[in-house]
């Protein structure tokens, strides 16, 4: 049944490193984006918190197959990306693909933060202020550190969730795993079993990633007891 990836493994090898390059690209966009929006949101300026608002309220509020086709045809015209193929991928379809993921991604992460930022009892602000410290000072030295200790089962959620969404950029031709695993369904006549190994891909990326934040939850843990006590 699997007697094919003899010949095309090269291929899901090269699906599944693009997958995760994509991947890792759209989580370092999400969280410098998701970062600035709740910044944003949370600023005493009207005019920041409703773009802020906006935002989610446009990426939650349509499908990122959608949003992935917009940003890939605005930004192909807009930006002078070259043409150069990447683990069989053009670079004029992996970077908008990929800053697509991070737009995406950046609502979701926002509010993420948002809701790790209001957990944070307001005394901890309180008493950064007190000490002399500006209001930005207190975010970046109290708040957030504290914040993402609490958010960080979340937020490894939506990576994992970001993995699985790379699969819509097959529809612009990136050729991720899911795109390679529909090409060689093609050329066999019999998409399950090329199907199949993109699943077990996706499965194995998304539990080492589930491990990976395991461990950051516990060392995150364990050294936020050592600081306590």
């Amino acid at each position: 049944m699997f007697s094919f990836l003899g010949h095309y493994y090269p291929l899901f090898l090269d699906g599944t490193a693009l997958t995760i390059i994509i991947s890792i690209i759209g989580v370092l966009i999400g969280i410098a984006l998701g970062l600035l929006i709740v910044l944003m949101r949370l600023s005493k300026v009207k005019i920041f918190q409703w773009i802020a608002k906006i935002y989610v309220a446009i990426v939650r509020g349509t499908p990122s197959m959608i949003q992935v086709m917009l940003i890939y045809y605005i930004l192909s015209k807009a930006l002078p990306i070259p043409q150069v193929e990447f683990l069989g991928s053009g670079l004029d379809r992996v970077i908008p693909g990929s800053i697509a993921l991070g737009i995406n991604s950046g609502a979701y992460v926002s509010e993420i933060f948002r809701s790790g930022i209001i957990s944070i009892n307001r005394g901890q602000t309180e008493a950064g202020m007190s000490l002399g410290m500006s209001s930005r000072q207190t975010m970046f030295s109290i708040v957030l550190p504290q914040a993402i200790r609490n958010l960080l089962p979340a937020l490894g959620n939506e990576f994992i969730t970001l993995i699985k969404e790379s699969s819509v950029l097959f529809y612009i031709g990136v050729q991720e795993v899911t795109a390679q695993a529909l090409g060689v369904g093609g050329t066999l006549y019999d998409f399950v079993p090329p199907l199949i190994v993109a699943a077990v891909i996706y499965f194995i990326l998304t539990g080492v990633m589930s491990l990976a934040m395991t461990y950051a939850e516990k060392h995150m843990g364990d050294k936020y007891i050592r600081a306590t006590n």
